[in-house]
């Protein structure tokens, strides 16, 4: 008899019969899988993920694994509950490999799968992150102070407390722990600070690391990239760029999908950039401290600063996007609402007249509003320790 094509059951994601086979009759499709790919991935028989410091451009079948993973976690977060059809449009892996992650995801505790509520006749399953299968926290640490966030596993800010100085960040994350009342995994707390920010590392690791578990610092204009990346206006075709303005004028730069940080880290380190015709830097004209200069000295009139500051601000941009050409432009940070708003006013008629009166230049993109207040830096730390330890 010709042998009858093998059908996996509807249910085979929650369960797999082995039937007879002495090789695949183990307890679970999983420990099967496990074992099965195991072998097939290594050398040695037991797949081996690559230490995080190893920077050699290879790519494992491991590491291939673990990106899908990362980036199905991502666009859950992202867009809410997705089926596997529209998993496998936006990750460009056929359904079966959407399987196999889901499986493995679920495996793990973070998603679970459920019917989409339909009319139709056939349902299709969809998947969504289990939100209270872990916690993390952030902290924007600056001159001004701070604030700190604590954030579930779909991305959504349970509490939120601000804070005056270093000597405060114990006592706003006992806080907002206990006020959020969580019983999920706390997976740790990103931390990020300004360039250039005196900080005594060692006092924090000492003072918070008991308590809420690893610790992740990293730039502010960074953390602000992966707010925008992954909660914001997302990974722009071209890249994306975000100025923070607040003690200092900085920018964040996302290009092929990734933080760019330059040569000695210092990329975006852009207030010492001197521009128009008065040789100015943008630390000098267009920051928060010379915005509180000029309205002691001239009351309830920013009008003639905003003015000043945007040319500035313009000179950048046309600096960044012609060597760039990003595909979206951010601006945020500790500036008061409407003077941001008057800035990017300011920002566009410069951009018009630019291109009216000296070149043709579709390639200057528009300066917006960031997704997030301040910049949403306390928010891309808090994405650190999801994207690091899951």
């Amino acid at each position: 008899m010709p042998r009858q094509p093998c059908r996996m059951p509807v249910n085979a994601f929650f369960h797999f019969d082995a039937g007879k086979d002495p090789v695949l009759h183990r307890q679970s499709y999983r420990e099967w899988l496990d074992l099965k790919t195991g072998r097939r991935l290594s050398v040695s028989g037991a797949s081996k993920g690559r230490d995080r410091n190893d920077d050699r451009p290879g790519i494992s079948p491991v590491d291939i694994a673990d990106h899908n993973s990362r980036t199905a976690l991502g666009l859950l977060r992202r867009f809410g509950p997705l089926t596997r059809q529209e998993l496998s449009r936006h990750l460009g892996l056929t359904e079966p490999a959407i399987t196999g992650i889901m499986r493995r995801l679920a495996d793990a505790g973070l998603v679970s799968g459920q019917k989409r509520p339909t009319t139709a006749h056939y349902t299709a399953v969809e998947f969504s992150l289990r939100a209270d299968a872990a916690y993390s926290l952030g902290i924007r640490l600056g001159a001004d102070g701070g604030e700190t966030v604590m954030m579930d596993l779909a991305g959504k800010i349970l509490q939120q407390r601000a804070f005056t100085g270093p000597e405060g960040i114990n006592d706003a994350v006992l806080h907002i722990r206990r006020a959020a009342g969580t019983s999920g995994k706390l997976l740790g707390c990103g931390i990020a600070l300004a360039t250039g920010f005196p900080l005594d590392r060692r006092a924090i690791e000492d003072t918070l690391e008991r308590e809420v578990g690893p610790l992740f610092f990293l730039d502010d204009t960074e953390a602000a990239i992966n707010a925008e990346r992954m909660l914001g206006i997302g990974d722009r075709e071209g890249g994306l760029v975000i100025i923070i303005v607040d003690e200092t004028v900085r920018a964040g730069l996302l290009i092929g999908g990734r933080p760019f940080r330059g040569f000695h880290g210092l990329a975006g380190q852009i207030g010492d950039m001197c521009s128009g015709v008065d040789g100015a830097s943008l630390n000098d004209v267009a920051t928060l401290p010379s915005l509180k200069k000029h309205l002691a000295a001239h009351p309830g009139e920013p009008d003639a600063w905003v003015a000043i500051a945007a040319r500035h601000l313009h000179e950048m941009v046309l600096a960044i996007s012609g060597f760039i050409a990003p595909g979206a432009i951010l601006i945020g940070g500790a500036l008061p609402d409407d003077v941001f708003e008057a800035i990017i006013a300011r920002l566009s008629r410069e951009r018009d007249d630019k291109i009216r009166d000296l070149v043709i230049a579709p390639w200057i993109p528009s300066v917006r509003r960031a997704s997030f207040p301040r910049a949403g830096v306390a928010v891309g730390a808090a994405l650190r320790p999801f994207s690091e330890t899951l």
